[in-house]
């Protein structure tokens, strides 16, 4: 159980930091603690580098194991699964018994990497084939032997196949991206080999060769899963935070508890044959052995965790809700390293109130006060200033509070959103002034792309702007018969159900009236710019007016032309540097349905990052980094409620402009700021902006399911829900 604790006394911890490197432990170290998923204490000391990185060997292979946790949570396999069900080339020599549990818990009988030679680590392909050469030591499952190396191809190996991606993009989709780990990686940018910390060894070391070589193999940026991981404390303390939180953080949901409590399970116990030491094993990190250990924990149940050659520990208290990551830049052996890391552990947990039946004596105070300082403390000093940016070729991800946003008060939005949600899947990306603040991802792919069905519209109101002042198409108000004359040749039983096709009055129909939903198209009774009356078809006549004056389609031959989807991608997705695709997409109709005319919707598929680059065009008023990309004064009349609506309908359905959810009548989120406008369709798809704040949600999907009349109780209710998400998002604006 979670037990409560209101306040840490930082001093015993900074002691003890700063007493480990004046008696000459280390020349550097860092150090960060996470209660209750917010960074409580953050110290570096010794750093040449204002953004040091540092090696932390074995420490990554829980991070590591953590993709193939994502995808047990998916249902893609289960721990007994034989990892030749999914790597078919790894079962034979006697492997197809070793399971993901065998594999993940040091117990696959494969420790031994003394048939793979040191120049095929380069190459990825070469040393999985000597992985499929072998042959087990042991029989599965029956002794614990640490694979120090193979644990990181076998896993690495086992995300690759079950994903499809390499395995440094499976990691970064299913554990960097999600957990916001923005300086972890298992290879390095080459701009960045000079933030990485030079390791040293201790004087009784035995090799003083190692630390040089290992500085200059920084260079050959050689992907080991085992133990290449470069990172900070910072980010391996706040993925332990995530298991902390029992698989979320403040509330966010990353991983069910259920896969939690399973991974952090003892799976396997004895006395390892590596290095002769009794070992506890989970899924993938390790349990505390007899005290005193690197975690000064006694209570077996409590932490887990796993350390790094020599240097370095991170843990997890899964009672306390508390994370820790000690890492250092000194290579010292196992005695005197493990109480280091013990000291620290220890220092700890005494700050925040807890004892410890591992502790056998305090750690020494120093007679001077540590000079660094708490995270808390400098962002006191350096307040940020946010100021405005456009997403390059990606997004750049900013800290709440760098953006002013309350890191609390986001937080209890995102344990709203995940009460809400219970089990059903969702995306929410909140941005603010150009930067990401927070994505928070459960049980979807972050980088998949979804369908946007009506979302779309907002786009289709977009290049219709850009297509007027063009000059392609002369007013929004021209009549779109006279750029598309078959909208009006679909005859009684040629339209998409019984009772509705072209009728006199269609002919009056403007691109206005489309764009807005007032269209009345092949709907009897509604004529032009009278009543609004969400559609599809409509929309479908628009794009195809909007594409066949450029000359991009033909009814005669639909699929062929180049569409308006390919018009999208010139005039918007292009210059903003998205990467959304398209494709047509039909309904079930009757077989004598004119779907050459009014059918072939135009499909946009976008990650919620491509969803939030098109909120922050608009947002902007059309404006990109600088270039005019969609009028300004288009989007200003687009995103208000239209007059149409306004003259023709009652107060409480004022609610849509051009091809946008308005709110600036108030009625549709009546306490939300009230220059907010939405694009939203089904599937739970929609960019949610708000000028005044700077502020952009995406929610792909949400849990507001954009469909069904608008002023049905249904919806009623779902726009309440999703009102009390973005209420909360908007409380935390400082």
């Amino acid at each position: 159980m979670n037990q409560p604790i209101t306040k840490i006394n930082i001093t015993g911890v900074q002691g003890e930091f700063q007493r480990q490197i004046g008696n000459g432990l280390h020349t550097c170290a860092t150090l960060s603690v996470f209660k209750d998923g917010t960074q409580v204490v953050d110290i570096t000391q010794g750093a040449l580098h204002a953004r040091p990185l540092f090696r932390v060997f074995s420490m990554g292979k829980p991070l590591a194991a953590a993709v193939l946790w994502r995808h047990k949570a998916r249902g893609n396999f289960d721990w007994d699964t034989p990892v030749a069900e999914l790597w078919p080339e790894f079962g034979t020599r006697g492997k197809s018994k070793i399971t993901i549990a065998h594999v993940l818990s040091h117990t696959a009988g494969l420790p031994s990497h003394s048939s793979i030679p040191a120049i095929d680590y380069t190459d990825w392909g070469r040393a999985i084939s000597h992985i499929e050469d072998m042959s087990p030591e042991t029989e599965p499952g029956s002794n614990v032997h640490y694979h120090s190396r193979t644990f990181g191809w076998l896993v690495g190996e086992i995300a690759a196949r079950v994903s499809g991606l390499s395995f440094d993009d499976a990691f970064d989709r299913e554990v960097a991206h999600p957990l916001g780990l923005k300086n972890t990686s298992f290879t390095l940018n080459p701009n960045d080999f000079g933030r990485v910390v030079p390791l040293e060894v201790a004087d009784d070391w035995g090799d003083n060769r190692t630390a040089t070589d290992m500085n200059a193999a920084l260079h050959h940026q050689v992907m080991l899963p085992s133990g290449s991981l470069i990172s900070t404390a910072h980010d391996i303390a706040k993925f332990y935070s995530a298991i902390a939180g029992r698989g979320k953080i403040n509330g966010i949901p990353w991983l069910p508890e259920g896969i939690i409590d399973e991974v952090t399970a003892l799976r396997a116990e004895g006395q390892d044959a590596a290095s002769g030491n009794y070992s506890r094993v989970g899924l993938g990190v390790r349990l505390p052995s007899a005290p005193p250990n690197q975690y000064a924990s006694a209570n077996n149940h409590d932490t887990v965790g796993h350390g790094g050659m020599g240097t370095c520990t991170g843990w997890a208290s899964l009672d306390h809700n508390i994370s820790v990551a000690y890492i250092t830049n000194r290579l010292q052996l196992e005695a005197p390293n493990k109480q280091r890391l013990f000291g620290i552990s220890l220092a700890v947990r005494q700050s925040l109130g807890l004892s410890s039946d591992s502790a056998t004596s305090s750690p020494a105070t120093p007679s001077q006060p540590s000079i660094e300082r708490t995270r808390s403390q400098r962002d006191q000093e350096n307040p940020a200033q946010p100021k405005r940016v456009w997403p390059g070729d990606d997004w750049q991800v900013a800290e709440p509070d760098e953006l002013g946003l309350d890191h609390e008060k986001l937080a209890e939005a995102g344990r709203f959103q995940a009460a809400d949600a219970g089990d059903r899947p969702y995306r929410i990306l909140i941005a603010r002034h150009g930067k990401i603040a927070a994505e928070w991802n459960f049980r979807v792919d972050p980088f998949e792309k979804a369908p946007q069905a009506s979302a779309s519209k907002s786009t289709f109101s977009s290049v219709l702007g850009i297509a007027v002042q063009e000059g392609v198409i002369k007013s929004e108000n021209d009549r779109v018969a006279d750029y598309y004359p078959e909208m009006l040749d679909i005859a009684p039983g040629r339209g998409p159900k019984e009772g509705r096709h072209a009728f006199p009055e269609n002919d009056g129909i403007t691109f206005r009236h489309l764009i807005g939903n007032t269209s009345g198209y092949m709907k009897p009774g509604e004529p032009p710019g009278k009543v609004f009356n969400y559609q599809t078809f409509g929309m479908n006549i628009l794009t195809h007016a909007v594409a066949a004056a450029y000359n991009l389609y033909k009814t005669a031959e639909p699929e062929r032309g180049t569409g308006f989807g390919t018009l999208t991608e010139w005039k918007i997705r292009n210059p903003i540097d998205a990467t959304w695709s398209w494709e047509y997409g039909n309904f079930k109709l009757p077989p004598d349905a004119r779907t050459d005319v009014f059918g072939y919707f135009t499909g946009y598929q976008m990650t919620p990052r491509d969803m939030a680059r098109l909120g922050w065009l608009w947002l902007n008023r059309g404006n990109w980094g600088g270039d005019q990309v969609v009028p300004a004064g288009w989007l200003d009349q687009a995103t208000k409620v239209s007059p149409e609506i306004i003259e023709n309908e009652p107060l409480e359905r004022h609610v849509y402009g051009l091809g946008f959810w308005c709110n600036d009548q108030a009625q549709i989120w009546p306490d939300l700021p009230r220059d907010s406008f939405a694009a939203s369709g089904a599937g739970n798809q929609h960019i949610w902006v708000c000028p005044s704040l700077e502020l952009i949600v995406v929610q792909s999907p949400g849990t507001y399911p954009s469909q069904g009349a608008f002023d049905s109780p249904e919806q009623v209710e779902y726009r309440r829900v999703m009102q009390g998400l973005l209420g909360r998002i908007v409380d935390s604006v400082l």
